[in-house]
């Protein structure tokens, strides 16, 4: 993030830009096109994986998080999330919380993402494919967002209160894109640095600009009528337990935030109850369901599904290459993810106090 800037947040470079101020983001980001060799303007990537919704979608009413029946929401950010989402902690909290609502959610997250940059395979989720013989563009299922939960800084803040106003810029961007779709967004400050590790020593100075970082997420949220939860503030960076290198959150960790981001939505559910039998099993359905999901947000054998390989033999059926099995196995997941997501609903009703 120091030098290069790729894949740039809401439209995405394909071309390496140095930084040299916020202005000259913004009006790289206004220029820029999708990932690889696409033609033409496209969004970024969290952008495009969103579809519009069919009818305009009510904001929070008197600012309280509070999901409607049957909407997805949506997680979008880094590796914390991207661990988080494995775990399953903070969506298990979320239909405790919530058992007769029927919403899916959905993990977008991506390990390295940022306001600026998020890396994604050639085509994914471009309206524009591959142009080789046989080739199609990406036909899996967008997702249509009720709430959008993102969580971005706390890598960012390492480049230093100096590019604050970059990052405000950048993450503004997004947040005005995602508005188009829904009004029912909650921005997440991130958790504190820990002084455990090898850089230990600088847990206490990261915090101090970090906490820069996160008031203009709140400012952010605020001026844009965003939901704002604060993990930065509930956890503490003295709990070395929390972490297991001063960056990462460990299991522990992980539990403190889905609980401390839980309480601050106003979900109401004690830890305690977290670690009952009676919701174990939800537990383990919600992390069934994410790894269906994720063989369908982020495939295997990418280039041969939507991507550049699509033409080779491999991508096809031995006896008939007008049949690409990839897709076919891909078309199967949708109806595997809705029984999936009707399991967890039923779970939740049944464990929920």
């Amino acid at each position: 993030m120091t030098a290069l800037i790729r894949d740039i947040g809401l439209f995405g470079a394909n071309f390496p830009v140095r930084s040299a101020g916020w202005g000259l983001l913004l009006s790289t980001v206004m220029m820029s096109t999708a990932v690889g060799s696409e033609p033409g303007p496209e969004p970024g990537p969290l952008v495009r994986c969103f579809a519009a919704p069919s009818a305009a979608v009510p904001p929070f009413v008197a600012g309280r998080f509070d999901p409607r029946p049957g909407e997805t929401i949506a997680l979008v950010g880094g590796s914390r999330w991207v661990e988080e989402s494995r775990e399953g902690t903070f969506e298990t909290l979320l239909h405790l919380a919530y058992p007769d609502r029927d919403f899916r959610v959905r993990s977008l997250s991506w390990q390295g993402d940022s306001v600026y940059a998020q890396s994604r395979p050639h085509f994914f989720y471009t309206a524009t494919g591959d142009d080789k013989p046989g080739s199609v563009p990406d036909q899996r299922e967008r997702v249509v967002p009720g709430i959008i939960v993102a969580e971005f800084g706390r890598m960012e803040s390492l480049d230093g209160r100096e590019r604050l106003p970059e990052f405000v810029a950048a993450y503004e961007l997004m947040v005005t894109a995602w508005l188009k779709l829904t009004p029912r967004i909650v921005l997440v400050s991130p958790p504190p640095f820990f002084a455990v590790g090898p850089a230990a020593s600088l847990a206490e100075e990261r915090n101090r600009v970090l906490a820069s970082y996160s008031e203009a997420i709140a400012d952010l949220a605020k001026r844009h009528g965003c939901l704002h939860a604060d993990l930065f503030k509930a956890l503490d960076p003295a709990k070395a337990g929390l972490s297991r290198d001063g960056v990462a959150l460990s299991a522990a960790g992980q539990k403190a935030a889905s609980l401390a981001l839980g309480e601050s939505l106003g979900f109401g559910i004690p830890a305690s109850m977290l670690d009952s039998a009676e919701v174990e099993p939800l537990r383990q359905a919600v992390q069934k369901r994410h790894l269906l999901w994720q063989q369908y947000y982020r495939p295997t054998n990418w280039a041969f599904l939507f991507g550049d390989r699509q033409h080779v033999p491999s991508s096809r059926d031995h006896l008939d290459e007008k049949h690409r099995w990839f897709v076919e196995e891909m078309g199967r997941l949708p109806g595997m993810l809705s029984a999936a997501d009707a399991d967890i609903t039923r779970l939740a009703r049944e464990a929920s106090p």
